[in-house]
């Protein structure tokens, strides 16, 4: 009988300490487990991908007006390079094709020169340089309504080699915003 009560003592002390109680062995522990490990292999990945193609999150740009989000309106130019006028060029001829009825307010690159950065490898290594230039136009769609666009540019050098252009994105057309008359007047005043 002391053995037998000993026994069930132990079991009862063992599963009683903070080692087994940390320890969630049920169905739904083991899903928030696997939950959990795979949410954090998913953001560690899309992170390596986003840094390997250059991706840069422009929710930095972004403002949440009615539940949507639209890019800020620039309005001034501020890019002062030789090619200049050949990327607004290039920008507006894709975007009078695709919306030929608009009446296009404004045209420009609001950065002052290329934003640089770096592409890394998996284990931390800079594998290749990239440097990107945005272009944005505005547009009046008639009375209803503005359209916003965002293109850019991207200049790619490996480690060791030549600045050569992106040719998947010269100009790569990255979003277009659609707004109504008060959305625009909204962004507007945001925007200054």
């Amino acid at each position: 009988m002391n053995r037998k009560f000993f026994i069930v003592m132990l079991a009862a002390i063992f599963m009683a300490s903070p080692a087994v109680a940390q320890e969630d062995n049920s169905v739904s522990g083991t899903v928030s487990k696997i939950w959990n490990n795979t949410k954090k292999k998913v953001r560690n990945s899309t992170r390596r991908v986003k840094e390997e193609f250059n991706i840069n999150d422009a929710a930095a740009d972004l403002r949440e007006i009615d539940g949507h989000k639209y890019m800020l309106l620039y309005r001034k130019d501020n890019f002062r390079d030789d090619a200049a006028q050949e990327f607004k060029d290039r920008c507006l001829q894709e975007f009078k094709d695709k919306y030929p009825e608009v009446t296009v307010l404004n045209c420009v690159i609001p950065q002052d020169q290329w934003i640089d950065t770096t592409s890394r490898s998996a284990t931390g290594k800079v594998t290749k340089y990239v440097k990107t230039i945005f272009c944005y136009i505005l547009a009046k769609d008639g009375p209803d309504g503005y359209i916003n666009a965002r293109f850019s540019f991207r200049q790619l050098k490996k480690v060791g080699g030549k600045w050569k252009n992106d040719k998947s994105n010269w100009p790569n057309w990255e979003r277009t915003d659609v707004m109504t008359p008060d959305v625009y007047k909204q962004l507007k005043e945001l925007s200054n």
